[in-house]
């Protein structure tokens, strides 16, 4: 009997862990994008469309998405360290239905000083977000160091909602 439920639970972790797992880019817009492109087709969001983009990291969140409360910390430790770092931090909200390059949210994309693309895609990996399986850390320490990324990551999964 015991044997059966230990079982049974099991099956039951697996189901709920596999649901909540998402593609970040399931209709695989980003495959074969060049960062020139991707950077073209973000800025023709409306808030982005004249700003300057020069160091600058953007959060994309979108509304009823409740994968946001998990990279919240993690969000708040990128953008203590990018304030120190020079960066600019610019927040944007999609609303449901924006046809956008974004495939999912959260997601984040940081530029250079040259607006030259350094990375572009999830806080993370995984279903907690966290920064133990993120990218975004690296891209700014490699940065610091004089490397440039160019980095799109989109065949992923973890807690992500689609746009």
């Amino acid at each position: 009997m015991f044997f059966l439920w230990l079982g049974l639970t099991l099956l039951a972790a697996i189901y709920f862990i596999t649901v909540r797992l998402t593609s970040f880019d399931p209709n695989m817009n980003l495959v074969g994008r060049d960062s020139s492109s991707v950077i073209r087709q973000i800025r023709k969001i409306e808030e982005l469309e004249s700003v300057n983009l020069s160091n600058t990291i953007i959060h994309f969140t979108s509304n009823n998405c409740s994968c946001t409360q998990y990279s919240r910390e993690h969000k708040t430790s990128i953008n203590k360290k990018a304030k120190l770092d020079g960066f600019s931090v610019i927040n944007i909200n999609l609303p449901s239905g924006l046809l956008t390059i974004i495939p999912s949210t959260p997601s984040i994309l940081i530029l250079s000083e040259a607006e030259s693309l350094l990375y572009f895609g999830p806080y993370s990996v995984g279903l907690a977000c966290s920064q133990s399986n993120g990218y975004v850390e690296s891209v700014l320490q490699n940065y610091a160091q004089g490397f440039n990324s160019d980095l799109i990551i989109s065949d992923v999964k973890g807690c992500y909602c689609n746009i």
